[in-house]
C-alpha cells in the first residue's frame, strides 16, 4: 500500500502543469558497482559481486513567501533484488522556514549524523564501513556508526545565520513509549571564506531514540574543513558511547580531494578507531571521472586493519576493490 501511495504521488507531480510544479522537485540517483570483496572472516562474503549502492528516489518542495511550508520524502529504490519490493523506507519530514530559521518534524537525518555524512565523499559506496566490515552503503571507516541511520519522531530547529556566518541547531527525538526517555541534539556551525568548523552533541534516553548510540549514552563530534579552488580537506573527531562495555570510543576521520582535471578527481580518506569492536586503522582511495552531466564512473580501493578486543573477535583485514557508476537526475523546481 505504501508503495502504491508513493507511485501515485510521483505520477501526480509529473502530470501537474509546469506552473503548479513551481517549488516541487523530483530527484533520484542510480548507483551500482562491481566489487572484488574480501571480508576476511570465516562466514563473510568473498569474491566478485555486483551491488546496488543505495539508489534512491525523492520528492521535495515548498510553498509560501515570507514563511514557507516545505516537505521532503526520500525512499530507497534498489536496482537489484529487494525481496520483491520496489522501495525501502528512508525518511519523510516537513516543516516551516522563514526569518526565524527552520523547524522540521518527522523521520530525518539528524544534525549529528549530517555533519559526517556531508564530509564523507564515499558515503553509500562500496567500502569498509563504520563497523569494520565490507558494506555497500553507509558511512566510511573512521566515522562512527552514529553517522548511519535515520531518526524517528525528530523535532529539529535550525537558526538563521547569526552575524552572517554562524548557525545553531537544537533537536528533540521523542520517545514513543511511556517512559519520557527522549533523546536530544545540540550544536553549531561556523563558516568564513573557505573555512568551516562545527560541533554536535547527541544524547540518548534509555530507549535509544538516537540511532547507533548506546541507551543513556552520548556522542560528541568536532569537525571542520577547508576548500580551495582545486583541492579540499576535512576532518572529524568523535567520542561515542556504543554500549555499556564500549564507552567513549574515539573515531578520527580525515579526507581530502584534488581536482586533476575539470572532470576528474582523486579522493582519499584515512580513518582510525581507538577502541570497541572495530578498533584499528583504515584507508580508502579512488578516482572519479564525470562522463556526462550528472553521470560519473569511478574506481576505489578500501581496506582496514581491525584489532578488536579479545572478547569481540579475531583480527581481520577486510578490503574491497570497486568499479562503479553513479547517475543523478532531477526535474521540476522553481
Amino acid at each position: 500500500m505504501k508503495q502504491l501511495v508513493l507511485v501515485t504521488a510521483i505520477a501526480a507531480v509529473c502530470a501537474a502543469p509546469m506552473a503548479a510544479m513551481a517549488g516541487n522537485t523530483v530527484y533520484g540517483s542510480l548507483s551500482y558497482s562491481v566489487n572484488s570483496v574480501d571480508q576476511d572472516t570465516a562466514t563473510g562474503q568473498d569474491g566478485l559481486s555486483g551491488e546496488d549502492n543505495v539508489s534512491l528516489l525523492g520528492i521535495k518542495g515548498s510553498i509560501g513567501d515570507d514563511i514557507k511550508a516545505f516537505y521532503h520524502l526520500q525512499t530507497g529504490a534498489p536496482s537489484d533484488a529487494n525481496g520483491g519490493r520496489a522501495f525501502n523506507q528512508r525518511f519523510y519530514f516537513g516543516g516551516l522556514s522563514g526569518s526565524f530559521g527552520k523547524v522540521a518534524y518527522g523521520r530525518m537525518t539528524n544534525a549529528y549524523k549530517f555533519a559526517g555524512f556531508a564530509m564523507d565523499p564515499f558515503y553509500n559506496l562500496s567500502h569498509v564501513n563504520a563497523g569494520g566490515s565490507v558494506a555497500f552503503g553507509g558511512a566510511t571507516y573512521g566515522l562512527s556508526p552514529a553517522t548511519n541511520g535515520f531518526t524517528d519522531n525528530a523535532l529539529q530547529y535550525t537558526s538563521p545565520s547569526l552575524g552572517g556566518n554562524f548557525k545553531l541547531n537544537a533537536s528533540v527525538y521523542i520517545d514513543d513509549g511511556n517512559d519520557d526517555e527522549h533523546g536530544f541534539n545540540a550544536g553549531g556551525h561556523w563558516t568564513a571564506d573557505d573555512f568551516n568548523v562545527g560541533v554536535q552533541f547527541a544524547s540518548n534516553g534509555k530507549n535509544s531514540t538516537v540511532p547507533n548510540v548506546a541507551a543513556d549514552g552520548d556522542a560528541v563530534r568536532v569537525y571542520g574543513g577547508y576548500k580551495a579552488d582545486k583541492w579540499s580537506v576535512g576532518v572529524s573527531y568523535e567520542s561515542v558511547d556504543l554500549s555499556t562495555t564500549f564507552e567513549d570510543v574515539g573515531y578520527l576521520y580525515i579526507t581530502g580531494r584534488i581536482k586533476l582535471t575539470p572532470k576528474t578527481e582523486l579522493i582519499g580518506s584515512i580513518g582510525s578507531v581507538d577502541d570497541g569492536p572495530a578498533e584499528g586503522t583504515g584507508f580508502i582511495g579512488g578516482v572519479f571521472h564525470t562522463i556526462a552531466p550528472k553521470t560519473e564512473i569511478y574506481a576505489t580501493y578500501s581496506t582496514a586493519s581491525i584489532e578488536p578486543a579479545p572478547s569481540v573477535g579475531a583480527e581481520k583485514d577486510p578490503s574491497v576493490f570497486a568499479i562503479g557508476a553513479r547517475h543523478k537526475f532531477s526535474f521540476g523546481g522553481s
